[in-house]
């Protein structure tokens, strides 16, 4: 949108603004009003396009760089909310992803229970923290903190969604995630007892699988339990694929290859015709440096196998060279335009050079304010509002034998609840070990807490769009609107 049209419409919400705000004025000068309304909403339309280029910033730095007294952010929030076209030119932004993640945690109220499921896989990926590649070029799969552990009792996990219930009592919709870690489909029995509480209770389940065992109308019944079946596949070649996930390991390229993969695959979805559920089926792609040229043949494969969905994620545990972003740019728009006909094509927006994910990774996050918005449960009950807290990485996890960003473990005298509200303030950790998504969330927790701070309230935040109507004395006596 020009920047023109953009102040128009700020200009009409301005008007409209001031009419419900019903302000009475003994010295009401017309003439004074349209030359401020004029001068605000530049001023607005200005704003817009910085929270669209640095959407983690406070209202406090957005003033001091767009030179604005804080009158005058709180009342650009507030037509910023109310203004269609504002929202857009953020929501359509390079950094769109970061309104999404506000739509779901902060506006939306979702909590996502994470469930690690498994203490083995079949893959050994070159790129995941758990394995380690010896000098003769074979792989080894370390499992959590190197230690064999029990996985969560079933009287544990019917514990986990009776506070999970609790929860949804307080307006708060819940995800469950059934996730590695490792392989979760090498423990589905504890799968099993986790989907049978989901289904008890309505809740949506994704499950995030690598489709190696999806070999047999057991498991793949048991997966398409869940509401959405994501299968991570990053390779359309053979031998990519076989290189990628097992290295040197010919026995393994044999029994789990890639034509192993695609067969479960079409299995799955000829299974889930045939049942008549609704889960949908897709593969999980990271786009890496051995594939970052094949978008389309992804798109093409899946078409062919009949999935609903391609989504495209980043490899943030590295950054890609200024070539491979721009072959993906060039790339995703021929991509995105088979999105609809037949299948759906998401790009994560931390796909692109210029998503703030990759200029905002210096700082750290405190941890343990994640824990209002998400939880990671491994194997062993152990709880972690972070992903790097709960991710079997082969590693010592203390000297105490404690993970640093664990919060404890359930158990007989210890629920999921009772961790949470006795939880400790745990050790900074760095946003270059954030994955997107909770690098979002990190930055926006400290960008609402800033804006508190200052005196911003919640009903003006730009993008909570659902509050533009509601009006707050901070905007009913600003003297912007006089």
């Amino acid at each position: 949108m020009e920047k023109e049209q953009l102040v128009e419409a700020l200009s009409r919400e301005f008007t409209t603004l001031r009419a419900q705000c019903k302000v009475q004025s003994g010295d009401f000068s017309p003439e004074r009003v349209i030359g401020r309304q004029k001068q605000i909403t530049e001023k607005t339309a200005a704003l817009t396009a910085y929270l669209a280029h640095a959407p983690y910033s406070s209202a406090k730095a957005a003033a001091a760089d767009l030179d604005m007294a804080r009158e005058e952010i709180l009342l650009g929030y507030k037509l910023i909310q109310r203004t269609r076209a504002a929202a857009d030119a953020i929501r359509l932004s390079v950094n769109g992803d970061y309104l999404n993640i506000v739509r779901h945690y902060f506006t939306g109220r979702t909590y996502v229970v994470v469930f690690f499921t498994g203490l083995a896989c079949p893959g050994r990926c070159s790129f995941c923290p758990n394995v380690t590649i010896q000098p003769d070029g074979s792989r080894q799969l370390s499992l959590y903190g190197g230690r064999q552990v029990n996985s969560m009792s079933s009287v544990n996990i019917e514990s986990v969604f009776r506070d999970i219930d609790k929860i949804t009592r307080k307006d708060t919709s819940i995800l469950v995630k059934i996730s590695g870690g490792l392989e979760p489909l090498t423990d589905p029995d504890t799968m099993a007892v986790i989907l049978n509480h989901a289904e008890a209770m309505g809740i949506h389940v994704k499950l995030f699988t690598n489709g190696i065992l999806l070999n047999t109308p057991r498991l793949r019944r048991l997966a398409l339990r869940a509401g959405d079946v994501r299968v991570s596949l990053s390779m359309v070649d053979e031998d990519a694929y076989g290189e990628l996930m097992f290295g040197n390991d010919a026995t393994r390229r044999r029994q789990y290859g890639l034509p192993v993969v695609l067969e479960n695959l079409r299995a799955l979805v000829k299974e889930r015709n045939r049942l008549g559920t609704r889960t949908r089926i897709g593969i999980n792609t990271v786009v890496l440096e051995e594939n970052h040229r094949d978008l389309e043949r992804f798109v093409h494969m899946a078409k062919d196998l009949g999935l609903d969905y391609v989504d495209f994620k980043p490899n943030y545990f590295s950054t890609y060279t200024p070539q491979t972003l721009k072959a993906i740019s060039d790339q995703r728009d021929s991509v995105k335009a088979q999105s609809g006909k037949g299948i759906d094509i998401y790009f994560a927006g931390s796909l692109s050079g210029e998503n703030m994910f990759w200029h905002h990774r210096d700082g750290e996050c405190e941890p343990h304010k994640q824990s209002k918005f998400k939880m990671f449960i491994t194997p062993g009950g152990d709880c972690s509002p972070v992903h790097h807290g709960a991710f079997p990485r082969g590693r010592a996890t203390s000297d105490t034998g404690v993970a640093p960003y664990s919060i404890g473990r359930i158990g007989e005298d210890a629920s999921l609840l009772d961790l949470i509200s006795n939880m400790p303030c745990l050790p900074g950790l760095r946003y270059e070990r954030l994955n997107p998504f909770e690098h979002m969330l990190a930055l926006e927790i400290k960008r609402e807490e800033q804006d508190r701070a200052w005196g911003i309230p919640e009903s003006c935040n730009p993008y909570h769009f659902s509050k533009g109507d509601t009006l707050p004395r901070e905007i009913l006596e600003n003297p912007l609107l006089h």
